[in-house]
């Protein structure tokens, strides 16, 4: 039997260790939403992130504007968020006056140039593009809390559908997101009936099942998942908050379009498959063997334009 001292000893163990992993689950939820890098302000302008540590792997060189990097004339936009902040970025128009246009949802620790690679297959399409930043990324306005897993982005989806249904008259709108942007575009679109199609690229089923799959982190059992995600959560003001898996059947009967990558290691596989097993009809899945996170595009640049385009075409209307 237990002394009473044997037995402080262990309570006081208890404690400590509650203690250390609560403290440790708060410290790694601030850790995670930290932006990898510059936010700044308009008169600043958008980070040169063309060098090392800001250096995005897959965006093929482009960091400046659509003219500077495509030739392509643009038009720069603002439009208010939820909460009266200011989003900002560029709208690509099309040659032919089209009725429907596609918004591109970025990743997180990224902005709105992370799309700038897939505009021109767009455009040849005939499809305006809008390129946005995310509160707290690129030059949109931001309150320092930092990446949110998607619970906040979706809401800046649909303000960018909001802008433009209402100053730019699109009769359609179709949202193309990758990462966390294919998160925030499911959850934006199951809430947001005026979104007729979306396309989802390597999109995670819930901050716990992302969590999972980082390094580190699949060496921890769920429930401190769990736990890091409700700080995130408890951070953004998001408790309340949908993951993708939850609404992802709230998308039907509009359109679905899951993509992903087999040599993925920031989001696996099986997530999308989840999604899609969950989503309702119409919905398709296209797997790329080989792909890496956010890079179907690069693995794959005509495939993916017959896809996505292909996509498009046969659920929207330019005319």
């Amino acid at each position: 039997m237990p002394t009473h001292s044997t037995f402080r000893i262990i309570v006081i163990a208890i404690i400590v260790f509650i203690a250390l992993t609560v403290s440790s689950a708060w410290f790694f939820a601030s850790h995670l939403t930290t932006p990898g890098y510059i936010h700044q302000t308009p008169e600043q302008g958008l980070h040169p992130r063309d060098a090392a540590p800001f250096k995005p792997k897959f965006w093929m060189g482009m960091h400046g504007d659509p003219q500077q990097e495509l030739g392509l004339a643009f038009e720069t936009v603002e439009f208010d968020a939820i909460d009266g902040s200011t989003l900002r970025g560029w709208l690509i128009p099309s040659s032919t006056n089209s009725k429907a246009a596609v918004i591109a949802a970025h990743g997180g620790e990224s902005d709105r140039r992370s799309f700038m690679r897939h505009v021109p297959m767009l455009h040849r399409a005939g499809y305006p593009v809008l390129l946005f930043d995310y509160r707290e990324h690129g030059i949109s306005d931001g309150d320092s809390r930092g990446i949110a897993f998607g619970w906040r982005a979706h809401h800046d989806v649909s303000s960018a559908v909001t802008f433009m249904k209402q100053k730019h008259q699109f009769a359609q709108i179709a949202v193309i997101g990758t990462s966390m942007g294919a998160v925030s575009a499911i959850i934006a679109t199951a809430n947001n009936p005026n979104i007729d199609v979306v396309i989802a690229e390597n999109p995670f089923a819930s901050a716990v099942d992302v969590l999972g799959d980082a390094d580190f982190f699949d060496k921890l059992p769920t429930a401190y998942h769990q736990l890091v995600a409700y700080f995130v959560r408890q951070k953004f003001d998001a408790m309340d908050e949908p993951d993708a898996i939850d609404v992802v059947a709230d998308i039907a009967p509009r359109p679905l379009l899951l993509m992903h990558g087999t040599k993925d290691k920031a989001v696996s596989l099986w997530q999308s498959k989840a999604l899609y097993k969950k989503a309702g009809q119409p919905k398709d899945f296209w797997i790329l063997d080989g792909a890496e996170h956010t890079a179907l595009f690069n693995h794959s640049p005509e495939e993916y334009e017959l896809r996505v385009v292909g996509f498009l075409n046969k659920y929207l209307h330019t005319q």
